[in-house]
């Protein structure tokens, strides 16, 4: 793709953002039959949903669904993984609120989005995973390229389909959106026998419905009675914002009940932003590993837990019994399985969180205005603690101490920047100290936990919203999982910052081979040797050669300089921050809470 073209690409994209076109073509339905290809009503599918853009990598047995794109105002996007693809997709809609969508094609094609898929499935988010697969006839003859993607892809996904006929595609591929995006979402994959896709059909749009949306679960009268009256009579109450608060699009609501209560707001790792860091009532992260002194110490000193839209997942509760203590527990999740799941709480509540809300604070404003606890005492202390167990990152060493490196990350963006992590003591060590400020913002993955996700995650987060900063906060053994697709970005001129924290070792293994195994360490270190010195990879090298701007930071104060000069440029651009190796993440070694100050 030439330069000029593929600096059209961003500016078709802000173009196209500020004046709304997407959201006039995906409101146009056509109506009356209409005699096309299979392949052309799927995408004409995609374009009546407010597609905008599509992650993937052409193969034959997708290639039918790809020429239909070419005539359809939907942006397609190759990456040069197909799991980039998938993850890109996840992030679409973690950012936008809206189904993002991934292509790839049989086999090996299809095969590698399972990760993807699964990352997107413990989460609950939404996204359409279109698959090729072989002609009909062929399906079940160990064919070239054949895999049984569906059966591979049901566990881990909210539904998987196979089409017998090409007249069942069109009312397929509306059902999986319906599907995706309603009740407790998650990933729908469609797999595709080519000769389907090239089928000539009748569709008649208009006809499309609602079929596959499920009505949310909605707390009941009784439910909210019983909760409002056991949250009137705590002394010390707690909010768990887990999340399903940013999913439900509950975040405005839960800072209003908050307000109401005046209670104290910890989140899980996926509740980050629900909530400003800097809201007088927000106590910080809680868990064994990704949490804040602050916010565990307001936990354990609670008598009554309200968790909305988490799981108490067990990097969140440790051991149940350390983490609940003597506390009473509310639990508002909108899926069944979850309650009780974990741990068994004393009113357990399946619903949609934002429909809770929005009714408890009617009841509330019912109540008489003396019943209704101030608690000014409480909420001064938490502003006292908030500078008292604040955590350490003013170190000036060299190398550079990667929570220095987070201070002056987060004090260069902007409050609204994106920033996408991976997996391991990056994300950790991010949990822990990078404060986020708006929902949507602070992209992680919560249950899976793949390497790699933040680099498509972050090229996905640029293309739906230009005009904010996107950063991957990286370590260098994720970056290593996905590094093929700074290309991508190179290649459509999407100008995110990949920011990497470069200690050359799978550094969370590392401190866990110290702490476990006796300091024996195998496999963990990742760069290579040269003159009889351990050398990390030069990331700035691999950048440049991929097209992307690069520099190296070997001093805490190079790091803002640096990041001016990145987002100045307008290009996708790599800074490769040289990191202590010997810097550990704050983790619990038995499984329990601690609030405890921190000073490193």
């Amino acid at each position: 793709m030439p330069r000029m073209e593929k600096k059209k690409t961003m500016e078709k994209v802000k173009r196209e953002q500020a004046l709304g076109v997407r959201a006039v073509v995906a409101a146009t339905i056509p109506t009356g039959k209409m005699k096309m290809s299979a392949a052309a009503a799927i995408v004409k599918i995609l374009e009546l949903k407010g597609v905008d853009r599509a992650f993937g990598v052409p193969g034959a047995a997708i290639l039918p669904v790809y020429d239909a794109l070419r005539e359809s105002h939907i942006d397609s996007y190759v990456v040069r993984h197909e799991q980039t693809a998938a993850f890109a997709a996840d992030a679409h809609y973690r950012v936008t609120g809206k189904v993002g969508v991934c292509l790839a094609t049989s086999g090996p094609g299809g095969t590698n989005l399972v990760t993807g898929l699964y990352t997107a499935w413990f989460d609950s988010i939404p996204m359409i995973a279109l698959t090729g697969q072989v002609v009909s006839s062929a399906i079940g003859t160990a064919a070239f390229q054949e895999a049984p993607i569906t059966a591979i892809a049901a566990p881990i996904t909210k539904r998987a389909f196979l089409p017998k006929t090409a007249e069942e595609i069109p009312a397929l591929v509306n059902r999986a959106f319906n599907i995706a995006s309603t009740g407790k979402m998650g990933p729908i994959l469609i797999d595709l026998p080519v000769d389907l896709q090239k089928a000539l059909i009748e569709v008649d749009f208009s006809a499309l419905g609602d079929e596959g949306k499920e009505a949310p679960p909605l707390a009941s009268d009784q439910d909210v009675e019983k909760a409002a009256t056991m949250l009137l009579k705590a002394q010390r109450p707690v909010i768990i914002a887990g999340g399903g608060v940013i999913l439900a699009e509950a975040t405005s609501l839960l800072r209003e009940f908050a307000e109401m209560l005046s209670i104290p707001v910890t989140s899980s790792l996926m509740g980050k932003g629900s909530l400003p860091a800097d809201h007088p009532l927000y106590a910080g992260g809680v868990g064994t590993m990704c949490n804040s002194p602050l916010g565990n110490k307001t936990l354990l000193e609670s008598d009554l837990i309200l968790n909305l839209g988490g799981r108490f997942g067990d990097r969140h509760t440790g051991k149940v019994s350390a983490f609940l203590r003597a506390a009473k527990v509310i639990h508002v999740n909108i899926d069944p399985i979850e309650i009780g799941k974990a741990v068994v709480p004393d009113l357990g509540i399946v619903s949609d969180v934002k429909y809770f809300l929005e009714r408890m604070i009617e009841a509330l404003r019912r109540e008489k205005k003396e019943r209704i606890p101030q608690r000014t005492e409480q909420v001064h202390q938490l502003a006292m603690d908030r500078i008292r167990l604040a955590r350490r990152l003013d170190f000036d060493q060299i190398p550079i101490k990667p929570q220095r490196a987070i201070k002056e990350l987060r004090e260069f963006l902007d409050r609204d920047a994106i920033v996408t992590h991976d997996i391991g003591i990056s994300q950790i060590w991010s949990a822990q100290l990078f404060d986020a400020y708006e929902p949507r913002t602070y992209l992680v993955t919560g249950g899976a936990g793949p390497m790699g996700w933040g680099l498509g995650a972050a090229i996905a987060a640029k293309l739906a919203k230009p005009e904010r900063q996107c950063v991957n906060f990286v370590g260098d053994g994720s970056l290593c999982m996905s590094l093929q697709d700074l290309a991508t970005a190179a290649m459509f001129d999407i100008p995110i910052v990949v920011f990497v924290v470069n200690n050359s070792l799978l550094g969370l293994i590392r401190q866990q081979q110290n702490l476990f195994y006796g300091g024996r360490h195998i496999s963990t270190f990742i760069g290579y040797e040269q003159g009889g010195l351990d050398r990390g990879l030069d990331f700035v090298k691999v950048a440049e050669g991929m097209g992307l701007a690069a520099e190296r930071v070997e001093k805490p104060e190079g790091i803002k300089p640096a990041l001016a000069r990145a987002f100045a440029s307008g290009r996708p651009y790599l800074i490769d921050v040289i990191a202590d190796r010997g810097a550990v993440c704050s983790m619990s070694l038995d499984g329990t809470l601690t609030g405890v100050k921190e000073t490193d």
